[in-house]
């Protein structure tokens, strides 16, 4: 696409739903450097994960294929082997390929992820999967030594990613993944943005009716009685304490945004960069009377996606469909590589550059045992058959 293969900065979240930030329209939650990002570049409005889970929708992420496809339905699941990668891809396009955070294929836990896990990236420190942002913090690198960090699991992920991106910049091009566990339960949002939503009343979703969101962790496991467990005391059948402390994550998040940014600048790579922010899935809270993810109803999978490129139009907002079998295709031809043939998305990089272009199809997302494509203004969700 351009004379000089640019950068890739792809930054995910955990559970992060597509309206959790201000540029969504939603007035209450704080997310000045997500909203800065998209008036720099050009915010999806309709994103969707092809797999609302943590697993299906990373196994589609290195993949580009569906979750049906490579059998990835569940957490915990690996892509078959042989399977075409992004990172290879990438690396056969002389970039140099890195992966910084949460894994969580082929296994689970606070463990160090081995070669033949790693989907071919050639740089990688990060942990399969531990749910504690407090506690434990601990990261593998490429040999399996042990990084221990005494700080919030979402600033170390930062820490730990502009480390890299400052040793990766000196041959590159380089295409660095970012997976960050926040806001994914449980909520344990650093003190000073804890405080920002101190006795503030988050607006709930039209569709919202009051469930418990306490929800149970077994990588740590979580205390037995949950009435011993300091997370259940705090929200435990209190939705909007959950929603507070749920919103103040993702303004953590979204500060750590700002600080990957503030170091691109620093670095003097801004403008040969490309920065993709999404997330795996989101997060019911409640909405249907649902909670956490894996259904079709938009809280569960409608994504934020937000992206700034060289050459693309500050501003843009873009309502055509788009989803995250899409990213392998897109990041390929900023690569200025040819489509893989085993990808079954569609690259929207011409849409940055241009956003009167469309990739006018339907999506498609699943797990079991439900499928769902939408089209337009509409979708249609049905039971597979067997179930």
């Amino acid at each position: 696409m351009m004379a000089d293969k640019p950068n890739i900065l792809f930054l995910f979240a955990d559970q992060m739903h597509a309206f959790a930030m201000g540029c969504m329209g939603t007035g209450d939650i704080h997310t000045p450097n997500l909203d800065r990002l998209a008036e720099e570049g050009a915010l999806f409005r309709n994103c969707y994960s092809n797999a609302p889970v943590c697993t299906p929708f990373r196994a589609t992420l290195v993949s580009g294929q569906y979750g049906s496809q490579t059998d990835t339905l569940r957490n915990g699941r690996y892509i078959p082997e042989g399977t075409r990668t992004l990172a290879g891809s990438l690396n056969d396009a002389g970039y140099r390929t890195g992966w910084v955070g949460k894994w969580h294929l082929g296994a689970t836990g606070n463990v160090w992820i081995p070669p033949e896990l790693r989907a071919d990236f050639t740089e990688f420190i990060g942990y399969q999967c531990y749910n504690d942002f407090l506690h434990g913090v601990k990261f593998y690198d490429e040999e399996g030594k042990e990084d221990w960090r005494d700080s919030h699991r979402t600033d170390v992920t930062s820490d730990i990613a502009i480390e890299r991106m400052e040793k990766m910049k000196e041959n590159g091009p380089f295409a660095l993944f970012v997976s960050y566990q926040n806001p994914h339960y449980p909520e344990q949002p650093g003190y000073e943005y804890d405080r920002m939503y101190e006795g503030v009343t988050i607006k709930r979703r039209p569709n919202c009716v009051d469930v418990d969101p306490y929800t149970r962790t077994h990588s740590p496991p979580s205390p037995k009685p949950q009435e011993n467990d300091p997370l259940y005391q705090r929200y435990g059948n209190n939705l909007d304490e959950y929603l507070r402390a749920y919103y103040a994550m993702v303004t953590q998040l979204d500060a750590n945004v700002g600080r990957m940014m503030d170091a691109l600048d620093r670095l003097g790579l801004r403008d040969n960069t490309v920065v993709m922010f999404t997330s795996d899935h989101g997060d019911l809270q409640g909405c249907h009377g649902e909670t956490n993810k894996g259904k079709a109803w938009e809280e569960s999978s409608h994504v934020p996606l937000v992206v700034r490129a060289p050459g693309g139009v500050p501003g843009a907002v873009i309502d055509d469909l788009v989803s995250g079998v899409d990213f392998f295709a897109t990041c390929v031809d900023y690569a200025g590589q040819s489509p893989e043939p085993s990808v079954e998305g569609d690259s929207f990089a011409s849409m940055i550059a241009d956003p009167s272009q469309t990739l006018n199809r339907s999506i498609f997302s699943e797990m079991q045992p439900w499928c769902m494509v939408r089209e337009g203004a509409f979708k249609l969700v049905v039971q597979k058959e067997g179930f």
